[in-house]
């Protein structure tokens, strides 16, 4: 016992040192979601390789490859049909035929998706985040939507060369527009850090028809998330202070069982962005 104590006080300082570095490295690493997103990326590039290894074995029991193959011919089929949309879209407005060649060189198309494979994603915290095994020498870039087949999981915050870290729908600083199938009422999504198999649809007007199992979709106003997408069913709801309701909504999809997935690009974002912080912030123009 007595050595253990000498030991100890001949080595104090270093403890002290090590304690200390801890707290700062923690108190850091929780400052802010920007900084949590910028460590956690930067450590992409280490651990990276063992979430594939893991994740490899973890995908042979989920048939890794057929997901993929279909995962590639679903985001083929997204690009087609944004494509296709916009041409049935101006030959409705105008009475013009023009076909898909007009729009890939006048980028009519408003978004472009990518096929990609988790390597990780927790459920358990309060922020939650996804690791993909694409990243910017994939196309990849930040706020770009995460989605499963119709589903939303999540955006894009950072990436490096081969891998992206996302902030997941299971987030407590997780925010987008949700809206009733159907109607033109409107909410903000976000996790309540309880289960996860459900977030909260908020702030949604006291005039909305709103029922046990209405479908609940992503609005049009976010630069994100394509509008129409699947979030999930109202499981109950309830009204607040007589003006607005709070409705809770059962995922559409399982969180903790997801592989193969698409990732969305605003082809729109950086313009819509630039003129939105512009009159924001006239001064960062």
């Amino acid at each position: 016992m007595i050595k253990l104590i000498l030991f100890i006080k001949r080595i104090h300082f270093v403890l002290i040192f090590i304690v200390l570095e801890a707290l700062a490295l923690h108190y850091y690493a929780n400052s802010t979601s920007f900084t949590k997103a910028r460590l956690v990326t930067a450590s992409n590039y280490v651990v990276g390789g063992m979430h594939s290894k893991i994740s490899g074995i973890q995908d042979y029991f989920h048939l890794r490859k057929e997901n993929e193959i279909l995962t590639k011919k679903l985001t083929d089929l997204y690009n087609k049909f944004d494509s296709y949309s916009n041409i049935v879209q101006a030959n409705d407005s105008s009475g013009i035929v023009m076909d898909s060649s007009y729009f890939a060189e006048n980028g009519a198309r408003h978004w472009e998706y990518y096929n990609a494979r988790v390597i990780n994603n927790s459920i358990i915290r309060q922020e939650n985040y996804i690791t993909l095994n694409k990243g910017e020498m994939d196309g990849i870039q930040p706020d770009m939507a995460v989605i499963a087949g119709n589903s939303i999981l999540g955006y894009v915050m950072g990436c490096s060369g081969r891998f992206s870290i996302c902030m997941s729908i299971l987030n407590r600083e997780f925010r987008t527009g949700g809206k009733i199938k159907g109607s033109d009422y409107f909410g903000t999504i976000y996790w309540d850090g309880l289960s996860y198999e459900h977030v909260m649809l908020s702030e949604v007007p006291k005039y909305a028809d709103v029922q046990k199992g209405d479908t609940i979709v992503t609005s049009s106003h976010s630069l994100r998330f394509p509008p129409d997408l699947m979030i999930g069913t109202v499981e109950s709801f309830e009204l607040k202070n007589a003006t607005f309701y709070d409705i809770k909504v059962k995922l559409n999809v399982n969180m903790a069982a997801i592989n193969n997935v698409i990732v969305a690009k605003n082809l729109d974002y950086g313009e819509i962005n630039a003129l939105e912080q512009s009159v924001v912030n006239p001064q960062s123009y």
